[in-house]
């Protein structure tokens, strides 16, 4: 700016930092409490503990996981054609936010994504980790229906492959290696010999369901026998009551109550979810007969959907009881009758399975030898108390013509990437480019297919790979900006934007290279400067910097940037009051779904208020093939591809979802009910809608033309005008 003769913006004021800050760190909006204190906080240190506050918050890892998952192209069907469920995904999606909110190195992080069951072995978070290999999508019929040994099979495993060559080396080191698949790399210095080394990394791992324990967090996992679970008796309608409860031995503050679905293939029905209840309640008691209950969760009022084989989280809230009853109040189908049925009923209190071995009783019971008993429902059955997280495996029970591989496949130099025309076969390697760092991996022959990914992880993660450092840090600094110092993220070679501050880069990557890789502190780095602190106010048309830099590049004031899709459907949740900020565990279905050969979901048949609709969305299970409408038109990310930018656009769709989606329409409703138990008169009414909105006062002409605006249209047609603001949109 100097050189140029510019000079910064003045910083931005209180409300409008604090509501930056909280908005980049967290995707929700502060408290009016929040702004109030920080806003009167005259101390000189007010910024940086407002800072450090919001980076401690769990909220923090929920936020920027989801930059990572758009970075991964993390989805949770397999897309294609036959795009079919994922049920276990979101074990990593829960890894990512976690890692997160504990600042877990970077180097870390990138090796247990890569290898962590190799590089660090007896930890659950080395299996989950390797979500990311398996993150984007997987062609199912090329895979489970198509016959060993044909052309196809051999293209569908090459493409596979290339996914995973393509994912790895785009988000860790910012090539474009799979422009090499066909022939030498065009711009950049790849040759084909180092993409088809790359493959080799992964030829021996396919992506599938892999086994995993839950060690040093959840205390209830143990390994006994392998039995079914509690199963009641058959009837022949489906709308009545069964229930089985535990008794734990004397009064105990219920942290947590998990459901494990039995697991049975039986008479059609495929295996997951066999018997879990339609609709069904939890409640808690210190009386064996309950007829006096604490209601822990209530679901009888529509259909539960299937878990599948996840299980189910429900907080205890720290009730306080003996007894723990559930209650299914209308049946799972099995052959035109109707059963009751749950593989584990678990208890936590500090983390521990109160419920373990505990006794059981129920309404009625079928005691089927080894499999189906009351006992078997508290036995913490290994197939039930260990997880599955859907990640790179090399063993798994295979489908059809899906099989594990028994050692890496070979792979072979392609003449023009053709499967026909294997050439060289090739051993294990990376780029050559890199004159600090060897591109030939030095493995025994007897190396398992782990010790490849974990070559390629430690060359990934070296200090001396300049690639890695600089990818991440201007990753970072996009998310704060809006855009990176190399605005092409993915892309660092010679087709992609040169750095605008190359100085700068290099200095942001040493920095946190050599300071531990800590998240925390290169956030802070980037949110405590002077930059980051700037008023986004434009300047005349006249002003210099307009004529000098008018993009921007220079950063001579804040960019005024569009929230996400996910922020804002937050935002409209935390506003009405009603957001549910449970954390982790299965993803919310906001879609009909039918299991049919192909697949088939709609968005349509999921009510506004239905089960899971009030979780943040970095909860939402994503479908690949048929986007959610309302995260489609507001630029949420394509789960198909990977998606370092998110582009921001400005159609009539947008405004038509913002006006007319059922889902708006609903949190208008609670938003206007909320003011209304909240306030009497329509100018009160406004000024807490903008108090929770927008975060400050309306001034007098607004608070007049809202209150007339409510008084002709209603009070949720006022809040659904609030959330189609430019204010409520955009942040400065």
């Amino acid at each position: 700016m100097q050189g140029k003769g510019l000079s910064p913006s003045p910083d931005a004021d209180r409300r409008t930092l604090i509501r930056r800050l909280t908005f980049d760190l967290h995707g929700l909006p502060p408290t009016l409490a929040e702004i109030k204190a920080f806003t009167n906080d005259a101390s000189e240190e007010a910024y940086e503990r407002l800072v450090d506050r919001l980076l401690a918050s769990p909220r923090y890892g929920e936020r920027w996981a989801r930059h990572w998952l758009d970075v991964v192209h993390y989805g949770e069907t397999h897309g294609y054609d036959k795009d079919k469920l994922r049920t276990n995904a979101w074990p990593y999606r829960d890894w990512v936010i976690r890692s997160f909110n504990e600042d877990k190195s970077y180097t870390r992080f990138a090796k247990e994504q890569l290898a962590g069951d190799v590089l660090y072995p007896g930890t659950s978070d080395g299996i989950v980790a390797l979500g990311l290999i398996a993150a984007g999508p997987w062609d199912f019929v090329g895979h489970v229906e198509l016959r060993e040994g044909t052309v196809d099979k051999a293209i569908t495993r090459s493409l596979d492959r290339d996914d995973m060559v393509h994912t790895v080396m785009s988000t860790f080191v910012s090539t474009t290696a799979t422009c090499a698949r066909c022939h030498d790399h065009k711009f950049d210095p790849i040759p084909q010999r180092d993409y088809y080394q790359l493959q080799t990394v992964f030829a021996g791992v396919e992506r599938a369901d892999r086994s995993y324990e839950d060690v040093g967090t959840n205390k209830h996992i143990t390994s006994t026998a392998n039995t079914l679970g509690y199963h009641s008796k058959i009837t022949d309608t489906k709308d009545q009551d069964k229930w089985v409860q535990v008794d734990l031995g004397k009064p105990h503050n219920i942290e947590e109550i998990l459901l494990y679905p039995a697991h049975e293939v039986f008479g059609g029905h495929p295996g997951p979810g066999f018997g879990f209840p339609i609709r069904f309640r939890i409640e808690a008691s210190n009386d064996a007969d309950f007829q006096a209950a604490t209601s822990i969760a209530d679901h009888t009022n529509q259909d539960y959907q299937s878990p599948q084989d996840a299980p189910q989280r429900f907080a205890g809230k720290g009730k306080r009881a003996r007894y723990v009853r559930v209650t299914a109040t209308q049946l799972f189908e099995r052959t035109k009758d109707w059963i009751f049925a749950l593989g584990e009923l678990v208890v936590l209190e500090n983390g521990n399975n109160i419920a373990a071995q505990a006794p059981v009783t129920a309404m009625d019971t079928i005691e089927a030898g080894g499999a189906w008993g009351m006992r078997y429902l508290t036995d913490v059955a290994a197939h039930r108390g260990g997880r599955m997280v859907y990640a790179a495996s090399s063993s798994f029970r295979g489908s059809g013509n899906f099989t594990a591989p028994t050692k890496p496949r070979p792979v072979h130099l392609l003449a023009h990437g053709d499967v026909k025309q294997p050439l060289d076969l090739m051993t294990a390697g990376a780029l050559s480019c890199l004159p600090t760092l060897s591109h030939h991996f030095e493995l025994p022959p007897e190396a398992g297919e782990g010790q490849r990914r974990a070559a390629l992880a430690n060359w990934i993660a070296d200090k001396d790979n300049p690639l890695t450092w600089r990818s991440i840090v201007n990753r970072v600094w996009q998310y704060h900006f809006g855009r990176g110092l190399v605005d092409t993220p993915n892309d660092f070679g010679r087709m992609g934007s040169k750095p605008s501050h190359p100085e700068l880069l290099d200095w942001l990557a040493v920095w946190f290279r050599d300071g531990g890789g800590s998240f925390k502190q290169l956030h802070r780095m980037i949110l405590t400067s002077s930059a980051y602190r700037q008023s986004s106010s434009p300047r005349t048309a006249t002003d210099l910097a307009h004529r000098q830099d008018q993009g921007n590049t220079l950063l001579w004031r804040m960019p005024r940037r569009r929230l996400e899709a996910e922020a804002i459907r937050d935002t409209m949740l935390v506003v009405s009051g009603k957001i549910d900020l449970t954390m982790g565990g299965p993803s919310a279905r906001w879609f009909g779904f039918v299991d049919d050969h192909s697949p088939h979901y709609s968005y349509e048949d999921f009510a506004a208020d239905g089960h899971g609709a009030w979780r943040r969305s970095i909860y939402r299970h994503i479908v690949r093939s048929v986007p959610d409408p309302f995260f489609e038109a507001l630029d949420c990310a394509d789960a198909s591809i990977l998606t370092p930018t998110r582009h921001t656009t400005l159609t009539a769709l947008q405004a038509l979802v913002m006006s007319n989606n059922r889902f708006v329409l609903s949190q208008a409703e609670h938003f206007a009910a909320r003011l209304a138990d909240a306030a009497a008169t329509a100018p009160q009414q406004v000024d807490y809608a903008f108090q929770l909105a927008l975060g400050r006062p309306p001034s007098p002409d607004e608070s007049n033309i809202m209150s007339s605006y409510a008084k002709e249209h209603g009070l949720p047609s006022m809040c659904r005008l609030i959330f189609n603001l430019n204010e409520f949109l955009f942040i400065d």
